[in-house]
């Protein structure tokens, strides 16, 4: 009998699921009182990019799906031109019933489903996090300029953020839908930038983990050893904006598996030098101890 291994994305998809079940069963709020349904979200528990919007609406409440509406389908308008699929990415909102008459939903409403969200974004942890209107950009951060930050490319924590309008938006107005349509297509970048704060984080806790084992020798009294310094050295941070080989590339992609395996190149470069790094420390490390001993 052959024993499949655990996957990261097959214990995800469980967490996501479990994160869905205690929602359905949410009483602590009084949305709780008039949704059809409640609305967890939906997509690959592996996604790079995760758009965010405020709430369920008429439609969402009905199926229990996010963005279903006239709006959901203009959001997958926007995916299908990276060119992406609804299934690669993973859609939720802030809160996870829809606000009676689709009015803005309150601050403690807000504050009790936050939880949620928080544990959605912790488990699928992606790249990207696209939030879509301004109540989903103040989700993220304390004074949400949607108008003026719409397809900026933003540090947050971690990852990136890049706000784009609320697809409604778009149906509203022809010069909104043109907005969204073009800047849907940085993500891109933001992919890019987001691949390069996780090499970034990497390389900062292998060096961390090797100051670690520096001080233990310090404290052992092989100082000499000590100021050895690593044969290797992190790359030198990309700005964004800054002209590179692999950008060029990844603009240039006109298909979606173009597009993913650009997304599997960078990360494999990523691991490998990652890994290169972990070992040139263990020999470094080695050669401390064994010249103490």
């Amino acid at each position: 009998m052959v024993v499949e291994e655990p996957t990261p994305e097959g214990a995800a998809s469980r967490k996501l699921n479990a994160i869905s079940e205690a929602i359905s069963g949410c009483q602590k709020c009084p949305l709780a009182a008039t949704r059809t349904h409640t609305v967890p979200g939906e997509g690959s528990a592996s996604a790079e990019i995760m758009f965010v919007g405020e709430g369920p609406g008429r439609d969402e409440d009905l199926s229990g799906r996010p963005f279903v509406g006239r709006a959901g389908k203009f959001l997958d308008e926007l995916i299908e031109s990276l060119p992406m699929r609804r299934e690669d990415v993973y859609i939720a909102n802030v809160v996870k019933c829809r606000p009676p008459g689709n009015r803005d939903p309150e601050r403690t409403e807000v504050e009790t489903c936050s939880n949620y969200l928080t544990e959605q974004i912790e488990t699928i942890d992606p790249l990207v996090i696209v939030p879509l209107g301004r109540h989903a950009l103040g989700w993220f951060v304390s004074n949400p300029r949607i108008t003026a930050d719409h397809g900026k490319i933003m540090r947050h924590e971690n990852r990136i953020l890049m706000p784009l309008l609320h697809p409604s938006a778009g149906l509203r107005s022809t010069e909104n839908a043109r907005r969204l349509r073009e800047g849907i297509h940085n993500v891109k970048e933001a992919l890019l930038e987001g691949i390069r704060i996780r090499h970034d984080a990497n390389n900062r806790q292998i060096s961390g983990n090797e100051d670690g084992n520096v001080a233990a020798l310090q404290a052992a009294g092989n100082t000499d050893a000590a100021k050895q310094e690593p044969a290797t050295e992190a790359p030198d941070r990309q700005e964004p904006g800054e002209a590179s080989a692999s950008t060029g590339l990844f603009e240039r992609s006109q298909t979606r598996d173009e597009v993913e395996a650009e997304i599997r190149r960078q990360r494999a470069i990523e691991e490998a030098e990652a890994a290169a790094e972990e070992a040139q420390t263990k020999i470094v490390v080695d050669d401390r101890q064994a010249s103490f001993f």
